[in-house]
């Protein structure tokens, strides 16, 4: 049961030198919805969201979720066409990106999760921060993680493979926890024994609030 995944869709409208990107797919955490996004260079510049209220048990709950997405999709890439000129200057002066995925606050609220031990982000330029001193070592690890998962969600978001809205990594007597944020990633080190999908919940609480 829940076990189908309805297509998404991917756009782009160009403005000068400028791409915007357009997504909109079925997502199931922390509720199950269509959400698009509205992105340039890798950030997130507005978010819409329709809720679906349950898991997709049959093709057909797949077929009508797909209309659900076709058509929304197609009015947010509309008005991206529209006010293309006002998302690109909007989002030129907008310094919030860089002070969300550098600021302390978030794994501070992730360190008030007493089930994680370690947690990191890193950030669509591919900067580490760390509840931890950065090492070069650890920068290594950061971005050969980040590119896995890179390829992991991609597979998902274009093939009928899976479910990706995030990821746990099997590390031995420890697991990965490993989730979209800012456009890059935000991941915890958990032990096995702990009940994963209620630190995922947790983090993507707080993923979603920052």
């Amino acid at each position: 049961m829940g076990s189908y995944r309805p297509n998404g869709r991917l756009s782009a409208v160009n403005h000068g030198d400028k791409k915007i990107e357009i997504q909109t797919e079925f997502s199931k955490y922390p509720e199950p919805r269509v959400a698009t996004a509205v992105s340039i260079a890798g950030q997130v510049i507005h978010k819409i969201q329709k809720a679906w209220g349950k898991s997709i048990d049959s093709i057909e709950e797949m077929r009508t979720v797909e209309e659900i997405i076709n058509k929304q999709h197609n009015e947010v890439t509309a008005l991206v066409h529209e006010h293309a000129a006002t998302l690109v200057a909007h989002s030129s002066g907008s310094p919030e990106k860089p002070k969300q995925m550098n600021s302390p606050e978030v794994l501070e609220k992730i360190k008030g999760i007493s089930e994680i031990q370690s947690a990191f982000i890193l950030t669509a330029e591919g900067k580490l921060v760390s509840m931890q001193k950065v090492t070069r070592e650890a920068e290594l690890v950061a971005e050969m993680i980040g590119n896995l998962t890179n390829v992991l969600f991609d597979i998902a978001r274009t093939t009928n493979l899976g479910d990706c809205e995030d990821c746990i990594l099997n590390l031995g007597s420890h697991d990965l926890l490993l989730l979209p944020y800012q456009g890059g990633y935000l991941a915890a080190l958990i032990d096995t024994k702990v009940r994963k999908r209620e630190v995922l919940e947790a983090l993507w609480k707080i993923a979603r609030a920052a």
